[in-house]
């Protein structure tokens, strides 16, 4: 028996689905049809599978949110839509998805999709020796007297009051909130330190921006741009509808 959350925005279609889940002996939770809510519910409950439509309502899609719960839970996604079209399937390829269930479906393809979604979460990771570590860390940086950030941050090693790492700002790829901590993800490596991106990006130079309201990119490691989506250097990153337009501002578009 799986603890299955279902972010679906028409009511009657959720239903149908608790209604499946409960005949196929798991247990739904309460569905929810937005980004806000979906997080909130893998922050305070068990979920094991997260049933997902890809338009939902708020700030984010159902793709942009799956790529947070995937990053931020690892809780393994299956996409439902009533669309097949080339670039939604294009776009579903970003996220580290469980599967798809096309509308309407059927109690077989619900049944035989959460099955192998479930089976495939349960097998043992495979760890591989360049697996990047969290480094819980401080930071201590100096500053300009407006209180930006300068070169060089010192970001204070795991486990150690006098162990250092010099990190430059053109280095940072990108910062990510991780509960009460910040991740910072550079050229060379990860780290953990105490901050919010409220306080945080005001103390950045230019080339940071906010995309959605859990990181911080650096403009100059942009690759791409879909929909819901930008890639920074390998990392696929949610857009949120609120901080796409400011996004797509600061890039320069040909065609």
């Amino acid at each position: 028996m799986a603890r299955i959350l279902i972010v679906e925005d028409e009511i009657m279609i959720a239903q149908g689905i608790v209604r499946t889940l409960k005949r196929l002996g798991h247990m739904p939770l309460e569905p929810v049809d937005n980004s806000d809510d979906a997080i909130g519910v893998l922050g305070t409950e068990l979920v094991d599978l997260v049933l997902m439509d890809i338009n939902i309502e708020g700030e984010c899609d159902g793709i942009a949110t799956a790529l947070q719960v995937r990053r931020q839970f690892g809780t393994p996604v299956v996409f439902l839509t009533a669309s097949t079209d080339e670039q939604t399937l294009k776009r579903a390829t970003l996220v580290n998805h469980s599967g798809f269930i096309t509308k309407p479906y059927t109690d077989d393809m619900l049944r035989v999709t959460v099955s192998l979604a479930l089976s495939k979460a349960n097998q043992p990771p495979v760890l591989h020796a360049s697996t990047p570590h969290f480094l819980p860390a401080d930071q201590t940086a100096s500053t300009l007297p407006n209180g930006q950030l300068q070169d060089p941050l010192m970001v204070r090693m795991l486990n150690s009051n006098t162990s250092y790492k010099k990190v430059n700002l053109a280095d940072i790829h990108y910062f990510e909130t991780k509960g009460n901590y910040m991740l910072l993800v550079t050229t060379t490596g990860r780290y953990m330190f105490n901050s919010t991106l409220t306080d945080l990006l005001p103390r950045l130079p230019a080339y940071f921006i906010r995309p959605h309201r859990c990181f911080i990119i650096n403009l100059n490691f942009v690759e791409g741009l879909e929909e819901s989506v930008v890639i920074v250097g390998k990392e696929n990153i949610a857009v949120s509808r609120t901080y796409k337009n400011e996004l797509k501002a600061r890039l320069n578009f040909l065609g």
